[in-house]
This record gives C-alpha cells, structure tokens and sequence, in this order.
C-alpha cells in the first residue's frame, strides 16, 4: 500500500501571490448579486414607470419595499437548499427552468403577502407587470453571468478548491482522476491511498499492516488539511469500508462511498427508509401524489372550460368536414399513454384514410391523403382540440409528451434507449418538444431522439407554471405551428 500526496505544478497552492475566493465568499457573493439585481429592477422599472405614466418618478421607498419581498421570496429556496454553493452552479441546477420556477413563485408570494397586509397600492399593475419581466432576464443574465465567472475562477485558480483524498485501487483512482481532468471544477485532489486487491482470509499481519497505513495516511491528511475523503470502494467490502471509516472518523472531513458505475447514472440518488427498510433510493416517480392531483384539477378545469367555450367552433369545423370529404368527422388511432396503457385518440379528421395498422406512414409536405379542409386544420393545430375528451376522460393530459401511433412506438423503442420513459407521465395535447419546433414527421433516428429529449427535460422539471408557460407558447410561437403538413 501507499499514500501519495499530489503537488500539481503551476495550481493554486503555487499561486500564492494572487488573491483567492473562498466558496463560502462565492455563495455569499452571489446571493448578495441576485438580491441587489432583484432592488435594482424594482427601483428602475418603478421610477421608469411611474414617471411616464404620472410625471414623477414615484416612491422610491415602496420600490424597494415591493424589491424587498421578492427578494426575500426568490432567494430562500435557494438558501434552503444550497443552490447558492459552487457545486450548484457546476451541475446546472441554476439553469432557466429553475429561475423561472422560483420567480414566478415569488411573484405568488408577493400577491399574497399583498392581499393580507392591504398594501396592494404600493405598486400599480403596470409597475408589476415590468417589474416581473424585467426581473426574469436580469436573473437569466445574472445565473448566466455568475457561472461564468465561477468557471474563469476555476480555470485562473483564484477559487479555493476543496481538498478531497481518493482511497481505493489504483485503477478506481486513476479513472476518477481523469473524470477530474477533463472537466471545470472547484475540487482538488490533493492525496491518494492505494489499497491492495481484495482476497479470501486476509491474515492478522494484514489487517495490522492496513491499520499502520491509515494511521500514517490520517496524520498526512490533518497536515495538508483534507476537506474530504472518498472510498472507491466496492460496497460488498464492508468490513474494509468499515476499517477506513474507523480510521478518517478521527478527523473533522466529510467521508463519502464513492457511486460504483452503475450507480453513478442517477443523479437523484439518495438513502431513504421505507419503514424499518433502510435502502438506496435510485429514481422516484415523475410527480409526486400532490402533485398528480394537481396536474389532473388543472387539466380538469382548463379543458371543461375549453369544450364550453368552444363548442361553436367545433360545429364549425365538423360540418365543413362532412361537407367537402366523406367519411366520418372523428379520426380515432391507438396510441400509448401513461405506463404504456393504449387508449384511443380523438382527432378531427384531415386525411381520405384511417389507418390503425402494423403500418402507418406519416404525413409529409403535399401529401395527397391530406383533404383540403384537413390542410387548414393541421396548419393551426385546430384537428388536435377533440383530445380536450381524452383529457376529461384521464386518458391524456394539456401538456406533456405528445402520444405516437402505436406502431410508431414499437419502431422507436427498440431503437432509442430512452424512448419508453416518455411514456412515465400522461401524453398531452401539446408539449415541450413541439413549442421548440420538434413536431410533425421525423425523417431520422436523431431528429426522434431530439424530440425525445425535450420530452424528458419536460417530466424532468414538470410544474404548473412550466405547462401554463408551454400552453402560452403553443398559442403564440412560430415555432408551436412549424412542420405542419
């Protein structure tokens, strides 16, 4: 066995002259910019406001006070859950599905603290409504701009890196060190212990020689000053796992059970009990079940009120149908929905055939099948408003995933990996792949997984306000209507 202490030419210890950040200042850092970005707005678009509308520029104090709350609103969840750490940035947690997320909450929060102290007058809705976009693209740019300087940090070596020492085989710490290599990062690793190849009977002078190791590799680590320890380990050596843990438990660091390969793909992974079962929690459902009985009260509503409100121009459309093509009003197809479940699909009809077979083709630019009101309809969406019945009847819901015939699907699966996930939460009507232009036919395998991606990010990063955000896009864009043939 052997210790090895990594000196690195030309980083950060060798930098001495040059000022560092501490991760701690860096969090503090950037929640202090995101705080003052958030006043800053509020004061800018108050005044701005206030001074078109009424000829002066207003009351800077309730500017602020409106700024203060939705500061304090913004950034908690951020507090509470560390997303202001270096870490966070680096993973991506800090990306626009989240600030958005946040903002939109804190706007909500603003509204209620609003109505319960009667100070809704402090701001006017014009104020308001400049204020919250105002705010949204000051915080995109600010996340932007923070990891960005985080990672100029990195790459300068003008962040203090936290120390870490790899224990394990020389082959684990050799790839672990390459993974290190190749990517931005504020860690450093600053020692490494090699442990012998695991074998049967190990003998008293063995387990003597080990302790001898870890006690010298433990008084190494407190005088360079280790931040962390990490066993890469395999986990069925508990006893040896237990012997280094005894070992590090001396010293004030983090001692952490590196991910084997295989569990290194769940990025969610985490140690959860199920009643007296103490297990190792590798993916959760796509929504939890508050969160079910919210998407279906919303789908619920919205689609009611929709047929209500609509139902003139469904007459509209049925009866231009049946007058310029025969055949029936209704296309219905097999599709798959949530856990692979097949309903049958409502659509207007667009098309002279109705095909539900083994084999299906999909519709391309002048294709012949097409009628001439169904042109009409597929270039406005307007053949997809009939599944507003799939969704009163739970087979489908607004937004989510968009269903694939059936025979689309047993293609596709064997071909993507990740095609079948789709279907872990309700197709919808429309969805976060076709508001980004990913709909209509798909000529390739890649143009396919695009599509599946955007679908995945979606049931990734699901919540109310990402479907109200998506059924806004999809009356709006350009990019809703593109590929319709």
């Amino acid at each position: 066995m052997s210790v090895r202490f990594d000196s690195f030419p030309g980083s950060d210890e060798a930098r001495t002259t040059r000022a560092r950040l501490g991760r701690t200042s860096f969090a503090v850092a950037a929640f202090t910019v995101e705080v003052a970005t958030i006043l800053l707005v509020a004061l800018t678009v108050g005044a701005a406001y206030h001074l078109a509308a009424y000829g002066d520029a207003g009351s800077f104090q309730s500017y602020l006070a409106v700024g203060g709350i939705a500061a304090f609103a913004y950034t908690m969840p951020f507090v509470f859950r560390e997303e202001y750490s270096v870490q966070s940035y680096l993973e991506g947690h800090r990306e626009f599905g989240r600030t958005f997320f946040v903002w939109n909450t804190a706007f909500l929060s603003l509204a209620v603290v609003g109505f319960l102290t009667k100070s809704t007058d402090l701001a006017s809705r014009g104020m308001l409504v400049l204020f919250y976009c105002g705010g949204l693209a000051a915080l995109t740019a600010t996340s932007v701009l923070s990891r960005s300087a985080l990672l100029s940090l990195i790459a300068s070596h003008r962040l203090t890196a936290r120390r870490i020492m790899l224990v394990g085989p020389e082959d684990e710490i050799r790839h672990v060190q390459s993974e290190f290599a190749v990517r931005p990062t504020g860690i450093r690793i600053v020692a490494t212990q090699t442990l012998p190849p695991p074998c049967s009977g190990e003998s008293a002078d063995r387990d003597a020689t080990l302790a001898r190791t870890l006690e010298t590799a433990v008084e190494k680590a407190r005088l360079i000053g280790v931040d962390d320890v990490v066993l890469l380990v395999e986990w069925s050596r508990t006893a040896l796992i237990q012997n280094i843990i005894a070992a590090f438990s001396l010293m004030p660091v983090a001692i952490h059970l590196g991910a084997s390969s295989l569990l290194g793909r769940f990025s969610e992974a985490r140690v959860s009990r199920l009643d007296a079962l103490t297990a190792l929690s590798l993916t959760a459902p796509p929504l939890g079940p508050l969160q079910v009985a919210a998407k279906r009260t919303f789908d619920i509503v919205l689609a009611a009120m929709a047929i209500i409100l609509l139902a003139p121009l469904f007459s509209a459309i049925a009866a231009a149908i049946k007058l310029t093509s025969p055949g029936p009003v209704f296309f219905r197809q097999r599709r798959r929905g949530y856990n692979n479940c097949e309903f049958r699909i409502w659509k207007f009809r667009t098309m002279s055939t109705l095909d539900d077979g083994p084999h299906i083709e999909q519709a391309r630019v002048d294709d012949a099948r097409v009628t001439a009101i169904g042109r009409y309809l597929r270039r406005f969406n307007l053949d997809e408003l009939p599944q507003l019945l799939n969704v009163l009847k739970g087979e489908m819901s607004l937004v989510g995933p968009r269903p694939h015939a059936v025979a689309h699907d047993q293609i596709y699966e064997k071909r993507i990996l990740s095609y079948p996930r789709r279907l872990n939460m309700k197709p919808g009507i429309t969805g976060w792949a076709q508001v980004n232009g990913f709909r209509g036919r798909t000529e390739t395998d890649e143009a396919m997984r695009a599509r599946v991606e955007y679908d995945l990010y979606y049931i990734d990063n699901w919540s109310i306000l990402f479907d109200l955000y998506i059924l806004g896009l999809t009356m709006c864009s350009p990019k809703a209507f593109r590929n319709a043939h």
